[in-house]
């Protein structure tokens, strides 16, 4: 009995010991893992007041970061920056505009996004941001930081195209030009993505402002010797020495100037030519101060487009008269600028539905069930689509929302939806769902509501409703009670499995007619 007892002892301590061991590895390799890490700001003089502990954590943050493509997953957080709800640097800020809101997101690379930036608050985007606020405007404005690192002109348009026009900008502030020219991409190629960003602002009843930025070596600046460094060691993309591209960045200037969509254009290449110390700490990223001339430089140039007021309260019966009637209407639209009020927005372009039932309706609650399949879009290799099913009971409607594998046929599970929901072109419904099972599936409420109510428990990235067997999702409200036009956009953010997130299949559309 005392050897078993032994025997069992002798076996415990030896699991325990490898579990000791196994953790004690563990620690080690990610202590020197994390030594490993470097990045170039540490060993600039601008960071010298800082301890070398500081200046690692905050390279530390900075590695942490999770993308999917170049885009930022959302919701993460450390000690020098934090990604928001929606996957841009800094606080979370919601999708639907508040209309008491003058909303400016302000776009460029990794100069634009901080990297090296002490805080969210010492970025271009928070400098601009709180000098904003010192106006005093009789407001409330809200910057956005939508920096990508390692971004060029043309993720620029992409983003404000695919994403960003949904969020309804006032105000959007291109800052560009270090990664064109690093990626060799010629005046011309440039100029076209301005004028088509200045364009989609036309369209979409915001304006646009395009900032050349400036980098080391090509403005006047009495360099130190740091920066005189940079000038000499900075390459481009292919290895080719930067400055010898300098005659190109005055092309870019020139076509820059050209640029007649454009509400603003700035240059500004000599935005540091009276900085004496560096500000530089490698041939375009600068240190907190060059990011607040900058924002300082970005709102004083801009600060012209600002309404000196919003007319969103309700008017008075005496406001409303035949004299003054058109006025009104022309103050009330000129400031209301949510994107789906625009013709040009409303009208998509034309997507073929795979199938859809042929609807029969007496009255605006009466239709038969029907199914609506959307076009495929391809995932590596295989083609999925989203398949809409809408169905009348006696009290409530129900929508049934399934992601499809179209060559198997089957179901995808893990499936994360941003789904919105149009009436007539006016947005109703805007909301992330997660769906562990195979079926989104919403119950509708029918209320004699102008409001769309979701009820249902969050507890998950994007702050997405959790929907599965054991949860109900209940939608109140008129939503497939008013006769009209609805139409269906979702976006898939991950499929699979919850981590696995995904930003090209974006563009899932269906509509149905109710009589």
């Amino acid at each position: 009995m005392s050897v078993q007892v032994s025997y069992k002892k002798q076996t415990l301590m030896t699991f325990i010991g490898l579990l000791i061991l196994f953790a004690a590895i563990e620690i080690v390799a990610n202590v020197w893992w994390i030594a490993q890490i470097n990045c170039e700001f540490e060993d600039s003089e601008i960071f010298q007041d800082m301890s070398d502990s500081e200046k690692k954590d905050m390279c530390f943050d900075l590695y942490k970061i999770q993308t999917s493509g170049k885009q930022l997953i959302p919701n993460q957080n450390s000690g020098s920056l934090n990604i928001n709800n929606l996957g841009f640097r800094g606080s979370d800020f919601s999708e639907n505009k508040l209309d008491d809101t003058y909303r400016i997101f302000m776009l460029g690379g990794s100069t634009m996004f901080g990297f090296g930036s002490t805080s969210d608050e010492t970025t271009i985007p928070g400098f601009f941001q709180q000098h904003l606020t010192e106006l005093g405007l009789p407001y409330y404005t809200e910057t956005i930081n939508s920096g990508i690192q390692g971004a060029e002109s043309s993720d620029e348009l992409s983003l404000i195209e695919n994403q960003l026009i949904g969020y309804s900008p006032d105000l959007v502030i291109v800052y560009d030009g270090w990664n064109d020219i690093r990626s060799q991409n010629s005046a011309e190629i440039i100029s076209k993505n301005w004028d088509s960003m200045c364009n989609l602002g036309l369209e979409n009843n915001f304006d646009v402002i395009i900032a050349l930025q400036p980098i080391a070596g090509f403005g006047d600046k009495i360099l130190t010797a740091d920066e005189s460094d940079y000038v000499a060691q900075g390459t481009s993309y292919s290895n080719e020495l930067l400055i010898n591209h300098k005659s190109e960045y005055e092309n870019y200037s020139q076509n820059l100037k050209k640029l007649d969509s454009c509400k603003i254009v700035l240059d500004m290449r000599s935005v540091f030519d009276n900085e004496i110390n560096s500000v530089y700490w490698d041939q375009g990223h600068v240190s907190d101060k060059g990011n607040d001339i900058v924002a300082k430089f970005l709102l004083e140039n801009s600060s012209e487009l600002f309404p000196t007021t919003f007319r969103f309260e309700s008017l008075t019966p005496s406001e409303i008269n035949s004299a003054n009637y058109e006025l009104v209407l022309q103050s009330i639209f000129s400031y209301y600028k949510t994107p789906l009020m625009v013709n040009s927005i409303l009208t998509l372009p034309s997507i073929p539905i795979a199938s859809e039932t042929q609807i029969e309706s007496e009255t605006s609650n009466n239709f038969k069930t029907t199914t609506l399949n959307t076009e495929s879009q391809q995932y590596d290799s295989q083609n999925i689509y989203v398949s809409i099913e809408l169905i009348p009971e006696l009290n409530n409607n129900l929508i049934k929302i399934n992601t499809v594998d179209e060559d198997l046929q089957s179901n995808i599970l893990n499936v994360t939806y941003f789904l919105k929901i149009s009436h007539n072109g006016n947005i109703i419904l805007s909301d992330f769902f997660y769906v562990q099972d195979e079926t989104l599936i919403l119950e509708i409420i029918p209320e004699e509501s102008d409001k769309i109510k979701v009820s249902g428990t969050r507890q998950y990235d994007h702050n997405a409703i959790i929907v599965d067997s054991n949860t109900s999702t209940k939608i109140s409200g008129s939503l497939l009670e008013k006769p009209g036009n609805y139409e269906f956009h979702i976006e898939l953010r991950t499929i699979y499995d919850p981590s696995n997130w995904v930003f090209s299949l974006d563009s899932y559309y269906a509509q149905f007619s109710l009589n």
